[in-house]
């Protein structure tokens, strides 16, 4: 049924059960996960030839080159982790808004589903600010399975 799924991470503590979720999947249907963190466009570092930042654009932009290197290293970590527990992983950082990176990432990798992370916001949260599991929801052509941020816990 899956063949390849893309995984939304952004370093909140849901990312770990997130990506703990997508991997049982991923074993239980034989797929490949594809890990993806969207990055604000203004905050992305990148070379026109795909390198990473040079130091000139780490001293010039701390902030951005800071933002891109958690990015990189969050990514590459999960992705070596899975890999470590023999899943097909693969990953990428990418520049964007995050609901329209998922899913363009997604068509891109001719992806079968989406797995993301929930956050819970307040209520004045809910006002002010979007949500990318709400958006995505919305948008999406692909299923998406949505992660609590703690796992739930059983009664006995």
């Amino acid at each position: 049924m899956f063949k390849t799924i893309l995984v939304g991470i952004d370093g909140t503590e849901s990312s770990e059960n997130v990506v703990g979720v997508a991997a049982d999947l991923a074993r239980h249907f034989d797929a490949a996960l594809h890990i993806v963190c969207a990055v604000d466009a203004a905050y992305f570092l990148d070379e026109p030839d795909g390198a990473r930042p040079t130091q000139v654009d780490e001293i010039d932009y701390p902030a951005a080159a800071i933002e891109r290197e958690r990015a990189d290293n969050m990514v590459r970590q999960t992705v070596s982790d899975l890999r470590a527990r023999a899943v097909d992983a693969s990953g990428s950082v990418v520049p964007g808004e995050p609901v329209a990176m998922l899913l363009e990432a997604a068509h891109k990798l001719g992806c079968d589903a989406i797995v993301l992370g929930h956050r819970h916001l307040s209520w004045l949260g809910r006002l002010t600010e979007r949500s990318v599991c709400h958006e995505l929801l919305e948008k999406s052509p692909l299923p998406v399975l949505v992660v609590p941020a703690k796992p739930a816990s059983t009664s006995a």
